[in-house]
């Protein structure tokens, strides 16, 4: 038995002990038992516990102690008590590897936990399995009240079922302690009160015979379905309905499509994935399949492990993305992904491994690039993952040729295609929505979408029937995974285009006239009660008539919400009022000026229109009042005072300069920040090794309500220049940044004319002569550096701000 440390004795009885304290009183067993440090990083890496940066500064220790004291020094100064919490998590997956620690890990001694903080944890495990979509609601009230930040709720949001859902908001709460948990359970007892009652009670007694404490939790999420307790849904924020977890709907294929109407409540068990490589053959939609060899299964088992991923039949990755990652191109994956009868994620998977395989015949490369990917990238929004499981869920029985199937698959389509318009189309006002098939070709004169797949869906669509809309499932269902990417906005992808990777956001950012209220008025609309409470049926099943009162708290919010941002406010009490009355109101709201698209974000306010014109019970798709909480949480995020709505820094490309280096990626690190009379914002430029590399960018957003753009200073390109005429080049004035044989770079400064020069000199000298927007050169001493750019006084600059220099 281990000995408490003097430290430890010290603080006993004087309350809550940080975990950080906590490793630090044990930092002798920790560097004693961590000889082989280096399973330990790489959990952490996959975890994105850890940067690549600290990984170099850790391993360039020369012995194994000074290793594990440098990611110990790591723990403790830069890592808060949330990170240090998944530091013991990945210790604890890589346990096998430090038998000196398992009487450590298996133990909680000397952690002292507040009475709240000791509740949650005793009842992590029933919490997880009974919340349920209640998550939601609370994760809402949390981040509202300024509990969570944007980061964690989208880390909340971003897990792929309830069940997971719940336990990252749990951990989230017990990572930052006492105050936070009570918050929890405050929040908790709001939205369901009874709910929070028999789970107390279980707990005092200590009988929870329906409920295994120590369950396994891959096999409880894969096999749970929520029982009676959970759905008691509250009168603030009832929960969405689903007739099943999303996990447990079975992939969309052609041949399997029509039995899933047979088995509505089945819950798929999950195998191990030793047991689904087994069986693992890849089948094409038209006959064949290519048989997997034992080594492709073992490489593929592999490459699970290093993505970190759990996979299953479920649709809740873009695994179209990892085959870009590898260096296939778009087409090729297209097709491999396009042919198969699944559209599951492991299938997928198989086939992007297959077909790099298939192509390149090594193993190590293959190994090699997926240890450089970023897992999120992979990742879908949960608007996209909630369409997806939308769609599952709909088109069960698209097999039946009955009219009333079809027309509730014209619906859904209808509405899924309008969703995907309203992600990538800066302003959708103008559209007209006549049926799924018109929604598809407007989309086609869109830059954001994949024309061969949208050309693929409208020859599909052009027969409304059965088998039309079967073949085109796999389409619409990879247009989801495209255009719904976790990462939002502030990421840039390069596509290298001869010297230059032209950049462009991962997702449409609409720049606004739009403020922001502040997030106590959202609070306060987003926590009050309905009109109505909500009923079981005999059965305990939801019956109709509660989906129709979610459906009407949906409405009453969303009608609150947009009269805050209405000049004219709303002096009418809805509460009592009919749902048409309610959506009449909304319709009206979203008329007025304050929402055209430069004042209000459009995509936005087509979700709302969608949101009242798809009635879950008038179409006959319950499961639609999923997408509309979703809409919900959507807007009460979009409303926060934020600068990002009316700004925005657009990045047009990087040129890697004379060096080997390739561009990975680019991402804002925080939000853009209005100060000392200009507007900031850093971002952080990934590439494969220390690079110099050219950025141009311009920025854009409204100013006292006007529109500007702004791409000063500019910079001119000289292309063509003899040797003799560059020192005269150089002599005109603006700052040089790089110059190559022939060529040169320059940046206006303070001197004005520089335009007008560089003319008389291109034509004495015959060279070509190209004016573009602002740029910098940077230099980066590491595969991720940091620059700060900055907005002011109608000029853009930029400063370093993390391993690089900048020109």
């Amino acid at each position: 038995m281990m000995a408490s440390p003097p430290e430890m004795n010290k603080t006993k009885d004087e309350g809550v002990e940080p975990l950080k304290k906590h490793i630090q009183n044990w930092q002798d067993l920790l560097v004693e038992a961590l000889y082989n440090i280096a399973p330990l990083l790489d959990h952490m890496i996959a975890a994105h516990v850890l940067t690549q940066e600290n990984y170099f500064e850790v391993q360039a220790e020369k012995t194994p102690q000074n290793k594990a004291r440098k990611l110990l020094e790591v723990v403790q100064h830069q890592m808060d008590e949330e990170k240090a919490l998944h530091f013991i998590e990945c210790l604890k997956k890589c346990k096998e590897h430090y038998p000196r620690l398992k009487d450590w890990l298996t133990t909680d001694a000397g952690i002292k936990r507040g009475p709240t903080e000791q509740k949650l944890r005793k009842q992590m495990s029933e919490l997880c399995l009974r919340l349920g979509h209640l998550v939601t609601p609370i994760s809402m009230r949390l981040f509202s009240g300024g509990t969570l930040s944007q980061f964690e709720l989208e880390q909340v949001q971003a897990s792929t079922t309830p069940f997971l859902q719940n336990k990252t908001l749990l951990s989230l709460c017990l990572a930052k302690g006492e105050k936070t948990c009570l918050s929890f359970y405050q929040a908790f007892h709001s939205e369901d009160s009874m709910l929070a009652k028999d789970i107390d009670e279980c707990s005092s007694s200590s009988s929870l015979k329906n409920w295994d404490c120590t369950f396994n939790p891959v096999q409880s999420e894969a096999s749970f379905q929520a029982p009676t307790g959970s759905l008691d849904f509250s009168v603030g924020h009832p929960v969405p309905v689903v007739s099943r977890p999303f996990e447990s709907l079975p992939p969309l294929t052609t041949a399997s499509v029509a039995s899933l109407s047979s088995c509505s409540t089945a819950v798929e068990e999950t195998h191990p994935l030793s047991a689904q490589l087994q069986d693992l053959t890849l089948k094409m939609e038209y006959g064949g399949e290519i048989e997997l060899r034992p080594e492709e299964k073992e490489l593929i088992r592999e490459v699970t492990r290093l993505l970190g991923l759990e996979l299953g039949s479920g649709m809740t990755l873009n695994l179209c993305e990892l085959g870009l990652a590898l260096g296939l191109p778009r087409g090729v994956v297209r097709e491999s992904l396009f042919e198969l009868e699944s559209a599951g994620d492991l299938t997928q998977l198989a086939a992007v491994v297959h077909c790099f395989m298939e192509k390149t015949q090594d193993q190590n490369r293959l190994l090699h690039k997926i240890g450089a990917c970023n897992t999120k990238r992979l990742m879908l929004s949960e608007r996209g993952r909630l369409l997806l499981a939308l769609l599952q869920e709909v088109t069960a029985d698209i097999n039946s040729s009955f009219e009333d199937v079809l027309q509730k698959c014209r619906h859904l389509f209808h509405f899924v295609m309008r969703d995907c318009f309203a992600e990538v189309e800066e302003d959708p006002s103008g559209a007209s929505w006549t049926g799924p098939l018109a929604t598809v070709r407007l989309l086609k004169k869109n830059v954001l979408v994949d024309r061969a797949a949208i050309q693929e869906l409208e020859d599909c669509w052009g027969e409304e029937t059965a088998e039309s809309y079967q073949q085109s499932l796999r389409i619409l269902a990879q247009l989801l995974r495209d255009l719904f990417p976790l990462l939002d906005s502030v990421e840039f992808d390069g596509n290298l285009q001869g010297e230059i990777y032209r950049c462009k956001p991962r997702r449409l950012h609409r720049v606004t006239k739009f403020k922001g209220l502040p997030p106590r008025m959202i609070y306060r609309v987003l926590t009050r009660k309905g009109a109505h409470s909500v009923s079981k049926d005999a059965t305990g099943s939801v019956s109709r008539t509660a989906v129709t009162r979610q459906y009407k708290d949906i409405c009453l919010k969303v009608a609150n919400l947009l009269a805050k941002v209405s000049t004219e406010g709303n002096s009418k009490d809805l509460m009592q009022a009919e749902i048409s009355d309610i959506i009449r109101e909304i319709q009206l709201t979203l008329s007025k000026p304050e929402f055209t698209y430069d004042s209000f974000d459009a995509g936005i306010k087509l979700r709302l229109l969608s949101l009242v014109e798809f009635d879950p019970i008038a179409l006959d798709i319950p499961a639609l009042i999923t997408l509309h909480w979703n809409t919900v949480s959507i807007l009460a995020k979009y409303l926060k005072t934020s600068d990002r709505h009316a700004f925005q820094f657009n990045i047009e490309y990087v040129r890697m300069q004379q060096c080997l280096a390739s561009l990975q990626g680019i991402c804002s690190v925080r939000d853009p920040v209005t100060i000392d009379n200009g507007v900031e914002e850093v971002f952080c430029f990934l590439t494969s090794g220390p690079a110099l590399f050219l950025v141009c960018l311009h920025c854009r957003g409204y100013r006292d309500g006007k529109y500007f753009m702004c791409n000063e200073p500019l910079c001119f390109q000289v292309f063509g220049l003899p040797e003799t005429a560059m020192q005269e080049v150089e002599s005109l004035g603006g700052k040089v940044l790089t110059v190559e044989k022939g060529k040169i770079w320059l940046r206006e400064d303070c001197q004005e004319g520089l335009k007008t020069r560089l003319e008389a000199v291109s034509q004495s000298h015959s060279t070509l002569l190209q004016e573009g927007s602002c740029c910098f050169l940077v230099k980066s001493f590491s595969t991720e550096c940091e620059v700060k750019f900055t907005f002011k006084n109608n000029k853009i600059t930029a400063t370093a701000e993390k391993n690089s220099e900048v020109l």
